[in-house]
């Protein structure tokens, strides 16, 4: 009841915050930014009905070669598709497929798996400045690796992967005090399963949860804009329940640095999972204590803290010619009341490096390869129950972002 309480009092106040950009997602969102990159348009004359339409396909297919007794083989890496454009002036429109993501509906918001978008923004207000988004669209976290085309990120940290429910059913409203900077309020579904829906995938006892009457949150955002445009932030704030009782916090903080011929992001982010519901940390600490009692039934862990650093750069040594490598550090920890389980006991460790090779300087097509390792370390008494993971992969490939009108 306190956090319905929370959820009411923020969005009640939510009419300060809207964003006058198309509904298509945030303002910087690269699918978006391409459209009006008449260059790249494979249909250059489309009928006057479609004057304001535009249609996308993301693509990313590679060969990928894992090391140990892991099979290689060649991989459908990403196929999304999208309409996105504006009805009527001030109302614009997004619906956007992932086309190798389950079809099968959601029982809590009734929405397929496979659709990321499926929204209408409406701006409004004298100087436009308001805006309110409405329907299936992106989780607006402070997250630059998950705002960039996904065709562009070979691989992704687990704050994305895992603890983040990146498309959900939600309103958001914005405000954008001036062309540097917009504020924004999200209420939004914690997820797209039911509580109970989730327990029983992950196999566990109620343990006296259940789930919450309303399993939603909201989303507190800050985009900015500063030194000529070169530094960007991306700043959010979320609380949320899921189950019944038990609220959740995080906070994400994007920093965007763009240059001539050189961009680059670190993302931080940290959030406290009082039930860790995306069963990440959890099958770990299980496998701890059915080794010392092997009676222990596993059950969703409790008081869960997630944090993580994510840091990307991007060179154009020579015209067409790009070198990219990234970095992911994130650690999982369980400490109140004195735990055992103790500070950083999991800790995820990702690395890439890659080459990548633009031959159509009008089309966003790159041939690429990189090298992808990979690290699950455990620390303190879980490591007696748990082996340290290792991954080798290298990969070979071709994406494609394809503005098709």
């Amino acid at each position: 009841m306190k956090l319905l309480l929370t959820i009411t009092l923020i969005c009640s106040s939510g009419y300060l915050f809207a964003q006058p950009s198309p509904l298509s997602a945030p303002a910087n969102d690269t699918s978006t930014s391409r459209v009006k990159d008449e260059s790249s348009f494979l249909i250059k004359r489309k009928p006057d009905i479609l004057e304001n339409i535009h249609m996308n396909f993301l693509l990313r297919s590679s060969l990928e070669i894992p090391d140990g007794g892991r099979q290689s083989s060649i991989r459908l890496n990403e196929a999304r598709f999208e309409v996105l454009g504006t009805i009527v002036p001030d109302l614009d429109f997004r619906v956007r497929y992932h086309l190798n993501s389950s079809q099968m509906p959601k029982d809590l918001d009734n929405a397929p798996g496979s659709l990321d978008y499926a929204a209408v923004n409406y701006r409004f207000g004298r100087k436009k400045k308001w805006s309110v988004n409405v329907g299936k669209q992106a989780a607006f976290v402070g997250s630059w690796e998950f705002e960039n085309d996904p065709t562009y990120e070979y691989q992704y940290s687990e704050f994305v992967n895992f603890q983040t429910n990146l498309f959900m059913m939600a309103i958001r409203f914005g405000y954008q005090v001036n062309q540097n900077h917009s504020f924004f309020l999200q209420l939004h579904n914690t997820d797209n399963s039911s509580f109970n829906t989730t327990q029983a995938n992950a196999g566990y006892p109620a343990d006296g949860l259940k789930g919450a009457k309303n399993p939603m949150g909201v989303y507190a955002t800050w985009q900015g804009k500063m030194f000529n445009q070169k530094f960007l932030t991306f700043w959010s704030y979320d609380i949320s329940q899921y189950a019944s009782g038990k609220t959740n916090h995080s906070v994400a903080l994007g920093n965007k640095v763009i240059l001539n011929k050189f961009q680059a992001y670190l993302d931080l982010q940290w959030a406290a999972l009082a039930v860790d519901y995306i069963n990440l940390a959890t099958p770990s600490i299980n496998k701890y204590q059915q080794m010392v009692n092997p009676a222990f039934t596993p059950v969703f862990a409790r008081d869960i803290h997630y944090k993580g650093a994510v840091l990307r750069m991007d060179y154009e040594f020579i015209p067409g010619w790009f070198i990219t490598a990234k970095g992911i550090l994130e650690s999982d920890s369980q400490t109140k009341n004195n735990s055992t389980i103790g500070k950083n006991f999991r800790e995820n460790i990702g690395i890439v490096a890659g080459l990548e090779y633009q031959p159509i300087p009008s089309q966003h097509m790159k041939l690429f390869g990189y090298y992808y390792y990979n690290q699950v370390k455990f620390r303190h008494v879980v490591a007696d129950a748990n082996d340290n993971q290792h991954l080798n992969l290298f990969a070979v490939g071709v994406l494609y972002s394809v503005n098709a009108f």
